[in-house]
């Protein structure tokens, strides 16, 4: 009988996973039409896809100050979302709040340019007490974001189990999400990036009938070069993961 309920339950999660993803499909290629992407490079000045705001130079620093000749990967992608694909009256509070939902990124999908297909990217994740704790803790989500820092622990389907940073800054028209690894990201057998070698920066801006979601990120790691493109496709596709599980919390 167990195993019968077993059975039943696992055709039940991938019929689910099937549907999530055919939907996700078409929110990706919807994505995709309303962005932009750039590779950034070692002595890079500034972000060509990033307004000017606020935090618009902490944002440069975060990651062009990041990159050196060792850096196999940078990019930035700006995503412009109309108002109307998120819940009535969505606001900067309800992104910091979404995005210091660190539990409900476990399951986050995302497509892979390399396998052309899709997965699951964290199959675990939550807030931690400190960066070397894997002790799951309620999410802290009330009030603003604007200051706050956070530990996570994150088992990503390409790097395995790894403890990250995150810190918020927020003002009324914007939500920014500063993030590195404070553990070693391995790649199977490979230690592919130290700690600190990812860093990763997400920023929601409000734009009046739009919102703006703004990504960059950096990774200094070194691997044969026959595995370069799939890291660089793996790094690629957090970014866009990230602003289609955004979207879709947000309705």
């Amino acid at each position: 009988m167990l195993k019968k309920i077993s059975v039943v339950l696992a055709f039940c999660a991938l019929a689910f996973c099937g549907a999530a993803a055919a939907q996700t499909d078409s929110e990706r290629l919807e994505a995709e039409k309303n962005s932009q992407s750039r590779e950034l490079v070692a002595g890079q000045k500034e972000l060509s896809l990033l307004p000017p705001t606020e935090f618009s130079a902490a944002i440069g620093e975060y990651v062009l100050g990041a990159l050196s000749e060792k850096s196999g990967h940078a990019l930035e992608k700006a995503y412009i979302v109309p108002k109307e694909k998120f819940r009535e009256g969505f606001s900067i509070q309800d992104a910091g709040v979404l995005m210091r939902s660190i539990g409900k990124m476990r399951g986050m999908l995302y497509y892979s340019r390399s396998d052309k297909d899709w997965g699951v990217l964290y199959s675990s994740a939550c807030r931690t007490e400190g960066p070397k704790s894997q002790t799951a803790l309620p999410d802290l989500t009330e009030g603003s974001a604007d200051q706050k820092t956070l530990y996570a622990f994150m088992d990503d389907h390409t790097f395995g189990k790894g403890q990250y940073k995150i810190t918020y800054r927020q003002t009324e028209r914007q939500l920014v999400m500063f993030m590195e690894n404070v553990s070693a990201l391995c790649y199977g057998p490979f230690k592919a990036v130290q700690p600190g070698g990812f860093k990763i920066c997400a920023s929601v801006i409000d734009q009046g009938d739009h919102f703006l979601v703004y990504m960059c990120d950096s990774a200094e790691f070194k691997i044969v070069s026959a595995l370069k493109k799939r890291l660089n496709n793996s790094f690629e596709a957090r970014l866009e993961a990230i602003c289609l599980w955004f979207v879709k919390m947000g309705n």
